[in-house]
Protein backbone atom coordinates (compact mmCIF):
# COMPACT_ATOMS: atom_id res chain seq x y z
CA UNK A 1 0.00 0.00 0.00
CA UNK A 2 2.96 2.31 0.68
CA UNK A 3 5.75 1.41 -1.80
CA UNK A 4 9.22 1.65 -0.32
CA UNK A 5 8.09 1.92 3.30
CA UNK A 6 9.88 -0.43 5.65
CA UNK A 7 8.07 -2.59 8.14
CA UNK A 8 9.86 -2.40 11.45
CA UNK A 9 9.63 -2.47 15.22
CA UNK A 10 9.02 0.86 16.91
CA UNK A 11 10.89 1.04 20.23
CA UNK A 12 11.18 4.79 20.86
CA UNK A 13 13.01 6.76 23.48
CA UNK A 14 12.08 9.70 25.69
CA UNK A 15 11.03 12.95 24.08
CA UNK A 16 11.06 16.38 25.68
CA UNK A 17 8.87 18.00 23.05
CA UNK A 18 5.11 17.65 23.40
CA UNK A 19 3.17 16.64 20.29
CA UNK A 20 -0.51 17.47 20.28
CA UNK A 21 -1.57 16.47 16.79
CA UNK A 22 -2.20 12.78 16.08
CA UNK A 23 0.71 10.77 14.73
CA UNK A 24 0.15 9.34 11.26
CA UNK A 25 1.33 5.91 10.10
CA UNK A 26 3.43 7.63 7.43
CA UNK A 27 5.15 9.71 10.12
CA UNK A 28 6.15 6.49 11.84
CA UNK A 29 7.26 4.60 8.76
CA UNK A 30 8.88 7.37 6.66
CA UNK A 31 10.10 9.85 9.24
CA UNK A 32 11.18 7.28 11.83
CA UNK A 33 8.91 8.83 14.41
CA UNK A 34 10.19 8.25 17.98
CA UNK A 35 7.41 9.79 20.03
CA UNK A 36 6.33 6.53 21.62
CA UNK A 37 7.50 5.38 25.05
CA UNK A 38 10.11 2.61 25.42
CA UNK A 39 7.23 0.10 25.18
CA UNK A 40 7.66 -1.64 21.79
CA UNK A 41 4.97 -1.29 19.14
CA UNK A 42 5.02 -2.69 15.62
CA UNK A 43 3.28 -0.57 12.99
CA UNK A 44 3.12 -1.78 9.43
CA UNK A 45 0.77 -2.12 6.46
CA UNK A 46 -0.41 -4.93 4.22
CA UNK A 47 0.70 -4.38 0.64
CA UNK A 48 -1.98 -6.72 -0.76
CA UNK A 49 -4.84 -5.09 1.16
CA UNK A 50 -6.54 -3.44 -1.83
CA UNK A 51 -6.94 -6.83 -3.50
CA UNK A 52 -8.97 -8.19 -0.57
CA UNK A 53 -10.60 -5.11 1.00
CA UNK A 54 -14.08 -5.51 -0.49
CA UNK A 55 -14.21 -9.22 0.35
CA UNK A 56 -13.16 -8.60 3.95
CA UNK A 57 -15.86 -5.96 4.37
CA UNK A 58 -18.45 -8.33 2.90
CA UNK A 59 -17.46 -11.16 5.26
CA UNK A 60 -17.61 -8.88 8.30
CA UNK A 61 -21.02 -7.49 7.38
CA UNK A 62 -22.33 -11.02 6.86
CA UNK A 63 -21.00 -11.90 10.29
CA UNK A 64 -22.73 -8.87 11.80
CA UNK A 65 -26.08 -9.19 10.06
CA UNK A 66 -26.56 -12.96 9.86
CA UNK A 67 -24.03 -15.24 11.56
CA UNK A 68 -24.09 -13.65 15.03
CA UNK A 69 -27.71 -12.50 14.88
CA UNK A 70 -28.86 -14.66 17.78
CA UNK A 71 -25.74 -14.33 19.93
CA UNK A 72 -26.14 -12.50 23.25
CA UNK A 73 -24.52 -9.07 23.60
CA UNK A 74 -21.89 -8.78 26.35
CA UNK A 75 -20.89 -5.20 27.20
CA UNK A 76 -17.27 -4.42 26.44
CA UNK A 77 -15.18 -1.25 26.03
CA UNK A 78 -18.28 0.91 26.51
CA UNK A 79 -20.35 -0.85 23.84
CA UNK A 80 -23.60 -2.57 24.81
CA UNK A 81 -24.60 -3.97 21.42
CA UNK A 82 -23.20 -4.59 17.97
CA UNK A 83 -20.67 -7.01 16.55
CA UNK A 84 -17.94 -6.22 19.08
CA UNK A 85 -20.14 -7.34 21.99
CA UNK A 86 -20.22 -10.84 20.46
CA UNK A 87 -16.44 -11.18 20.29
CA UNK A 88 -16.43 -14.26 22.52
CA UNK A 89 -18.50 -16.41 20.17
CA UNK A 90 -16.17 -16.89 17.18
CA UNK A 91 -12.59 -16.64 15.92
CA UNK A 92 -12.67 -14.36 12.89
CA UNK A 93 -9.30 -15.30 11.43
CA UNK A 94 -10.43 -18.93 11.27
CA UNK A 95 -13.12 -17.98 8.75
CA UNK A 96 -13.08 -20.23 5.69
CA UNK A 97 -12.61 -17.40 3.21
CA UNK A 98 -9.64 -16.64 0.95
CA UNK A 99 -9.38 -12.98 1.92
CA UNK A 100 -9.52 -13.80 5.63
CA UNK A 101 -6.93 -16.56 5.16
CA UNK A 102 -4.57 -14.12 3.44
CA UNK A 103 -5.05 -11.59 6.23
CA UNK A 104 -4.29 -14.31 8.80
CA UNK A 105 -1.05 -15.15 6.98
CA UNK A 106 0.00 -11.50 7.00
CA UNK A 107 -0.81 -10.99 10.69
CA UNK A 108 0.90 -14.24 11.69
CA UNK A 109 4.11 -13.24 9.89
CA UNK A 110 4.09 -9.80 11.52
CA UNK A 111 3.45 -11.23 15.00
CA UNK A 112 6.40 -13.60 14.60
CA UNK A 113 8.65 -10.72 13.51
CA UNK A 114 7.50 -8.69 16.50
CA UNK A 115 8.27 -11.55 18.91
CA UNK A 116 11.70 -12.15 17.39
CA UNK A 117 12.52 -8.44 17.46
CA UNK A 118 11.71 -8.49 21.17
CA UNK A 119 14.27 -11.26 21.60
CA UNK A 120 11.61 -13.75 22.70
CA UNK A 121 11.28 -17.35 21.54
CA UNK A 122 8.24 -17.84 19.34
CA UNK A 123 7.18 -21.27 20.64
CA UNK A 124 3.56 -22.50 20.54
CA UNK A 125 1.04 -19.69 20.19
CA UNK A 126 -2.75 -19.47 20.38
CA UNK A 127 -5.12 -16.98 18.81
CA UNK A 128 -8.46 -15.37 19.39
CA UNK A 129 -9.71 -12.77 16.93
CA UNK A 130 -12.90 -10.84 16.26
CA UNK A 131 -14.25 -8.10 14.02
CA UNK A 132 -15.46 -4.65 15.05
CA UNK A 133 -18.02 -2.62 13.14
CA UNK A 134 -18.68 0.80 14.67
CA UNK A 135 -21.46 3.04 13.38
CA UNK A 136 -23.16 6.36 14.16
CA UNK A 137 -20.27 7.99 16.04
CA UNK A 138 -19.69 4.95 18.24
CA UNK A 139 -16.37 4.77 20.04
CA UNK A 140 -14.28 2.39 22.13
CA UNK A 141 -13.80 3.61 25.67
CA UNK A 142 -10.42 3.11 27.31
CA UNK A 143 -9.66 -0.58 27.78
CA UNK A 144 -6.89 -3.15 27.47
CA UNK A 145 -6.72 -6.80 26.51
CA UNK A 146 -4.80 -7.72 29.66
CA UNK A 147 -5.68 -11.01 31.28
CA UNK A 148 -4.14 -14.11 32.85
CA UNK A 149 -3.06 -15.46 29.44
CA UNK A 150 -2.66 -12.30 27.40
CA UNK A 151 0.64 -11.72 25.64
CA UNK A 152 0.36 -9.71 22.44
CA UNK A 153 -2.63 -7.88 20.94
CA UNK A 154 -3.22 -6.04 17.71
CA UNK A 155 -5.67 -4.36 15.39
CA UNK A 156 -5.96 -4.32 11.61
CA UNK A 157 -7.87 -1.48 9.94
CA UNK A 158 -10.25 -2.60 7.20
CA UNK A 159 -12.36 0.53 6.73
CA UNK A 160 -11.77 3.87 8.42
CA UNK A 161 -11.90 7.57 7.75
CA UNK A 162 -10.83 10.46 9.99
CA UNK A 163 -10.40 8.17 12.99
CA UNK A 164 -7.57 7.69 15.45
CA UNK A 165 -6.57 5.33 18.23
CA UNK A 166 -5.19 6.64 21.51
CA UNK A 167 -2.62 4.56 23.36
CA UNK A 168 -1.95 5.35 27.03
CA UNK A 169 1.24 5.36 29.09
CA UNK A 170 1.44 1.94 30.84
CA UNK A 171 2.65 3.22 34.24
CA UNK A 172 1.75 6.81 34.98
CA UNK A 173 4.12 7.73 37.82
CA UNK A 174 4.36 11.45 37.14
CA UNK A 175 4.72 13.80 40.09
CA UNK A 176 1.67 16.09 40.37
CA UNK A 177 2.53 19.62 39.25
CA UNK A 178 5.84 18.58 37.68
CA UNK A 179 6.10 18.53 33.88
CA UNK A 180 7.13 15.09 32.72
CA UNK A 181 9.21 14.18 29.69
CA UNK A 182 6.73 11.53 28.55
CA UNK A 183 3.51 12.01 26.68
CA UNK A 184 0.70 10.50 28.75
CA UNK A 185 -1.00 9.35 25.57
CA UNK A 186 -0.12 8.90 21.93
CA UNK A 187 -2.80 9.39 19.27
CA UNK A 188 -2.20 7.57 15.99
CA UNK A 189 -4.30 8.20 12.91
CA UNK A 190 -5.78 5.00 11.50
CA UNK A 191 -5.26 4.03 7.86
CA UNK A 192 -6.94 1.30 5.86
CA UNK A 193 -4.65 -1.69 5.49
CA UNK A 194 -2.63 -0.70 8.55
CA UNK A 195 -1.67 -3.02 11.40
CA UNK A 196 -0.63 -2.13 14.96
CA UNK A 197 0.80 -4.77 17.33
CA UNK A 198 1.44 -4.02 21.00
CA UNK A 199 1.66 -5.68 24.44
CA UNK A 200 -1.76 -6.71 25.70
CA UNK A 201 -1.48 -4.54 28.82
CA UNK A 202 -1.49 -1.27 26.84
CA UNK A 203 -4.73 0.65 27.40
CA UNK A 204 -6.25 2.26 24.34
CA UNK A 205 -9.41 3.92 23.04
CA UNK A 206 -10.76 5.23 19.74
CA UNK A 207 -12.05 8.56 18.56
CA UNK A 208 -15.74 8.66 17.50
CA UNK A 209 -16.67 7.46 14.04
CA UNK A 210 -18.22 9.91 11.62
CA UNK A 211 -22.01 10.03 11.43
CA UNK A 212 -22.29 8.23 8.10
CA UNK A 213 -18.98 6.37 7.99
CA UNK A 214 -18.41 2.89 9.41
CA UNK A 215 -15.18 1.97 11.17
CA UNK A 216 -14.33 -1.68 10.52
CA UNK A 217 -11.39 -3.41 12.14
CA UNK A 218 -10.13 -6.87 13.01
CA UNK A 219 -8.67 -7.23 16.52
CA UNK A 220 -6.81 -10.17 18.00
CA UNK A 221 -5.05 -11.55 21.05
CA UNK A 222 -2.07 -13.88 20.84
CA UNK A 223 -1.64 -16.12 23.87
CA UNK A 224 1.12 -18.38 25.16
CA UNK A 225 -1.30 -21.07 26.28
CA UNK A 226 -4.92 -21.97 25.60
CA UNK A 227 -7.07 -20.74 28.51
CA UNK A 228 -10.12 -22.33 30.04
CA UNK A 229 -11.62 -19.46 31.99
CA UNK A 230 -14.50 -17.01 31.91
CA UNK A 231 -12.59 -14.48 29.83
CA UNK A 232 -12.39 -16.73 26.81
CA UNK A 233 -14.05 -20.13 26.90
CA UNK A 234 -16.35 -19.71 29.89
CA UNK A 235 -19.16 -18.53 27.61
CA UNK A 236 -19.40 -22.03 26.14
CA UNK A 237 -17.72 -21.17 22.84
CA UNK A 238 -14.43 -22.90 21.99
CA UNK A 239 -12.87 -20.07 20.05
CA UNK A 240 -9.18 -20.33 20.93
CA UNK A 241 -7.08 -21.96 18.20
CA UNK A 242 -3.42 -22.59 17.51
CA UNK A 243 -1.73 -19.80 15.57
Amino acid sequence: MFPGLQQRLINPKKSRKKRRRPIHFIDVLEKRQKKFWPTPFRITSWESFNSYAEELISVIKQLDEVTTGNVENVEIAGLVNGLTTKWYSYNFLNNDNKAVAKLREFIKAEVRRYILDLGHEVGPLYLQSWANLLKRQETFKTHSHAGPYSYISGVFFVKTMASSTKYFLPLDRRIPGVEDFYEREIEVKNIEGGLVIFPSFIEHSSTPTLKKIERITVAFDVLKEAPIDRYHNGFGYKVIDTF
